[in-house]
Order: C-alpha cells, then sequence, then structure tokens
C-alpha cells in the first residue's frame, strides 16, 4: 500500500512539473497577431524550452530571447523546412548562437531544415512628399536582408540578376565556397523558403 501510495504521488508530482514546464516553453513565442499557436509553433517553443534546460551553454542567452512565430514548407517529396521568425532586436544575438541551436534543433525535428529569419516589415511607400520612408524598409532593402538571413551564417560572395524579355527576374546568388561541404545540401531548402516569404525565384550554388 505504501508503495502504491509513493507511485501515486510521484506521477502527480511529474504530471504537476510537465504541465508547468509546458506553461514556460510557450512563454518563448510572442505572437503579435493574437492567434492561437499552430502545433508546430508549439512543438518548437517545447524543443527550444527543452535546449535551454539541457545546454549550459545556450542557456544564459536562450534565457532572454523569444520568437515570434514558425512556418512549415515542403521543399520537395519527403523534405521539409520549419522557418522561425525572431524578433529584428534579438537576430543579431540569435546569429551569435544560431549556428549550435540550429544544429540541435534539427536533431530534434529529424529530417527537417530549421532556418531562422529576423521579423521583417516593408513599409509602402508614402504617399506625402513630406513623409519619409526609412530606407532599410523599402521591399527592396527588406527582400535583400531576407536574403542574407535565409543563407546565415554562409556569406553571399556574388549577386546577378538579369530581366528576361517577358518581364522575369532570373536572380543568381553565389555563397561563400568554404562552405560548400556544410551546406550544399541545404540550397533547395535556401531557394524555396526565398520564394515563399519574398515570391521571388532565386537560383544559388558555390562560386
Amino acid at each position: 500500500v505504501l508503495r502504491s501510495f509513493f507511485f501515486v504521488v510521484l506521477v502527480f508530482v511529474l504530471r504537476n512539473q510537465r504541465q508547468e514546464e509546458m506553461k514556460y516553453s510557450l512563454t518563448k513565442i510572442k505572437k503579435r497577431s493574437g492567434k492561437p499557436l499552430t502545433p508546430i509553433e508549439k512543438s518548437v517553443c517545447d524543443a527550444i524550452f527543452d535546449i535551454e534546460v539541457r545546454s549550459k551553454e545556450l542557456k544564459p542567452e536562450l534565457q532572454v530571447l523569444h520568437i515570434t512565430g514558425v512556418k512549415e514548407f515542403n521543399v520537395y517529396q519527403k523534405k521539409k523546412v520549419i522557418v522561425i521568425s525572431v524578433p529584428l532586436d534579438q537576430l543579431s544575438a540569435y546569429h551569435k548562437i544560431q549556428a549550435k541551436l540550429v544544429r540541435l534543433l534539427e536533431k530534434k525535428f529529424s529530417g527537417k531544415d530549421v532556418i531562422i529569419l529576423g521579423n521583417r516589415r516593408a513599409r509602402k511607400k508614402p504617399t506625402s512628399r513630406l513623409a519619409k520612408r526609412p530606407r532599410g524598409r523599402t521591399i527592396q532593402a527588406v527582400q535583400e536582408a531576407l536574403l542574407n538571413d535565409v543563407v546565415f551564417p554562409v556569406e553571399i560572395a556574388s549577386k546577378s540578376t538579369r530581366v528576361s524579355l517577358n518581364g522575369n527576374k532570373n536572380i543568381k546568388v553565389g555563397l561563400d565556397p568554404r562552405e560548400k561541404a556544410s551546406y550544399e545540401g541545404k540550397l533547395p531548402t535556401f531557394a524555396i523558403v526565398y520564394k515563399k516569404i519574398t515570391g521571388q525565384r532565386v537560383r544559388f550554388n558555390f562560386v
């Protein structure tokens, strides 16, 4: 009887502990829209929280960081990518730990790539001549910044844009060849993510 009692108490304690962990993990995301979290957003929050708890190296940084949203796209058959949006003012802090954080997340989401993007938004051109739009909020500036986000930590070595007779843009981006061994398998992922968020087709290669 005593053994059964202790077993029940243990189950109760563990269940409460898990519920508290789940509540705390959901504080890792702050959505502007106020909409309920999607299943993939909940899964990513749980994964980040678990990494925060288990990794002594990443814990100090992750404790003060959060995300703003998560999307999941198909790259090709049986291959998906998880795109995590983070506050723009926290992006540099994410970049410091991104290589290891992405590696750990990709282990948790086996078979899926993980991309981290700054939550960037373009601002419409003002109708008034007196109003000014920040240079970093133009559509072109935002798309350029997102391009760097998508391939980070790989550096862009070259970029060329050609416009065909039908008006379509053909963009080619050359990446740092020193990263070819580590990131060549992600080139299709880079292309799909960039097209999904900007509508532009880009062909990536290593120069």
